[in-house]
């Protein structure tokens, strides 16, 4: 299931209305029930009481234009400590950061990189330890904790 970029644009700027970033917007089906789940954060972390806001916003907007036939459940939470990177937005968020990366090298063959993010181009990503990965090469990433 597709959600409508008319949608994605409305969503985001309810979310940005309350100082937060959009960082996904899924519409699924788990089961037998439709599916409508945002992530948002905001710099310093989105707390609950923002998700409750957003979602109120986003119900009634979503009410407004008969967003579904039948009955859905919408989602708004955090992106998680973990979360998946997969666009270049993605990886300049975490600039500073240890990411997770999995990619293939030149010869085909399936890596991975775990490592401070230094940098991040349409080309490429770089570590504080001086290595690149070409952006084109990676399959996925996802921030990670250093403990």
């Amino acid at each position: 299931m597709k959600l409508d970029e008319m949608i994605i644009c409305e969503i985001e700027k309810i979310v940005e209305n309350f100082g937060a970033e959009l960082y996904d917007a899924k519409y699924f089906l788990s089961g037998r029930t439709q599916m409508l789940r945002i992530f948002a954060d905001t710099k310093t972390g989105i707390t609950l009481d923002e998700c409750a806001d957003i979602s109120r916003e986003v119900s009634q907007y979503l009410d407004s234009i008969d967003f579904s036939k039948g009955a859905y459940t919408l989602e708004v939470s955090s992106p998680g400590i973990t979360r998946t990177l997969a666009g270049v937005k993605d990886f300049e968020r975490v600039i500073g950061k240890d990411v997770s990366v999995r990619y293939r090298n030149e010869g085909n063959r399936l890596r991975k990189k775990s490592g401070v993010l230094k940098a991040v181009s349409e080309e490429k990503l770089a570590f504080e330890n001086g290595e690149e990965i070409e952006f084109s090469s990676i399959l996925s990433g996802k921030l990670t904790i250093n403990s």
